[in-house]
């Protein structure tokens, strides 16, 4: 039965994941809707996506694709950077140094307090197949 529980709340926080993705310029021209997995709308924040204009270089506007996806690692406290070279200058942008697509959780809580609506967290599917291997 608790299996059963754990399966059924590990997918739906897979099917809570962004199903779209739009640019910084097609944010700002609007598009604040994102749909999710599960047919549900994610809103985006106006005041959030204004500082993050203000903050990102404007020639990235249309390659930086939000809501950033970051997925938490296996290991303690690291999250990797989902998507491309783009975001992963983005967010290295927004932090003030190199990230290299792996950020720490100290990160994550700036970027959170600042950006909570451009932002989704995900767990590795690599944590859910350990999980179900260990319960075996």
């Amino acid at each position: 039965m608790i299996d059963k529980i754990f399966e059924i709340g590990i997918k739906e926080v897979f099917s809570s994941a962004p199903a779209e993705y739009v640019t910084i310029k097609e944010a700002l021209e609007g598009k604040l809707n994102i749909r999710l997995n599960n047919g549900f709308y994610h809103e985006i924040k106006k005041d959030q996506l204004k500082s993050l204009s203000e903050k990102i270089p404007i020639y990235l506007w249309s390659l930086v694709k939000i809501p950033f996806v970051l997925i938490k690692s296996t290991e303690v406290g690291e999250f990797f950077i989902n998507g491309d070279e783009w975001n992963k200058k983005a967010i290295s942008i927004l932090l003030q140094r190199d990230v290299r697509g792996i950020i720490l959780s100290v990160d994550v809580e700036k970027l959170l307090r600042e950006y909570s609506s451009l932002i989704f967290i995900i767990l590795s599917p690599t944590i859910y197949m350990e999980s179900e291997l260990n319960e075996m």
